[in-house]
């Protein structure tokens, strides 16, 4: 039996990525995506989700807009959030679900459900303060003594620091943070096996990388998130005590979190690769 999954998004270039991979993977049964603000409006990931599914042929699964704030990415991903290609998607997906998120999880959440939140952790935030219960929550966001917006603080996590917070004292998610996703790089020979129209959005991101070190590809942060869900135990977790504080850092704490730390990389490459193909 597929396992439920909702993804909580911002796409996003390698939200599109992710959201792919679920897509395209039998293990799991997509039953949603929520969008949040992030690498663009909120106006734009919710129209990227929606021209993303269109895409890859899933109208059939529902989108909800959430939470609204300041978007922090678009010299990473693009003004349009895709690279500036989204226009190379359908224009027309399904119409929005609506604008409530909470009420979303309410409705779809199953006690086999799989959350994976890949953006800001606002909505997933905002659920647990109204009492929601994830079932499996995993959460790409943090870095342990490591950051890509400031030094110490991952971009999800500090976008929205309190919601971060609320998160990890409440949510008990699987974390997937900066020090793992940092060495799983799609590099000029996986973008050349995958969808062409994927690896299209990617110019604008490959771009800004190599200007800052010499990575000739991008980081896939998000859908290593997602292959958890698809394939429980991809990733080796380790549990931390940990909290965030007010940049949006992960720091010692309290509170108990799994922590994944590692991975076969080069056998969950050939999965990506082989999900993501045409």
């Amino acid at each position: 039996m597929a396992t439920p999954l909702i993804i909580d998004t911002d796409p996003g270039v390698d939200d599109a990525f992710a959201i792919a991979l679920a897509a395209r993977s039998p293990e799991v049964e997509l039953v949603g995506l929520t969008t949040v603000f992030g690498n663009v409006g909120l106006d734009l990931t919710t129209r990227n989700a929606q021209r993303l599914l269109a895409y890859l042929g899933r109208t059939d699964v529902p989108v909800a807009k959430g939470a609204e704030g300041p978007s922090g990415a678009a010299d990473v991903h693009g003004e349009d959030g895709l690279g500036g290609q989204a226009h190379t998607l359908p224009e027309n997906g399904r119409e929005l679900f609506g604008d409530d998120v909470t009420g979303f999880y309410r409705e779809h959440l199953t006690p086999e459900t799989v959350v994976v939140a890949i953006g800001p952790q606002t909505n997933i935030a905002r659920a647990l303060d109204a009492g929601i219960v994830f079932p499996r929550l995993i959460v790409m966001g943090g870095g342990l003594d490591v950051g890509n917006t400031t030094e110490r603080a991952e971009f999800n996590f500090w976008a929205d620091p309190a919601a971060a917070r609320t998160v990890i004292r409440k949510g008990n998610p699987v974390v997937v943070p900066l020090n793992l996703t940092h060495r799983c790089i799609a590099d000029t020979e996986f973008l050349a096996k995958v969808d062409p129209v994927l690896s299209n959005f990617t110019g604008t991101y490959r771009a800004y990388l190599a200007n800052r070190s010499e990575n000739q590809g991008i980081y896939v942060h998000d859908a290593v998130a997602v292959a958890e869900a698809i394939v429980p135990g991809a990733l080796k977790t380790k549990t931390h005590r940990l909290d965030v504080d007010d940049e949006g850092a992960l720091v010692d704490g309290n509170h108990q979190v799994e922590v994944a730390e590692d991975t076969d990389w080069p056998a969950l490459r050939a999965f990506m690769e082989q999900r993501l193909s045409v």
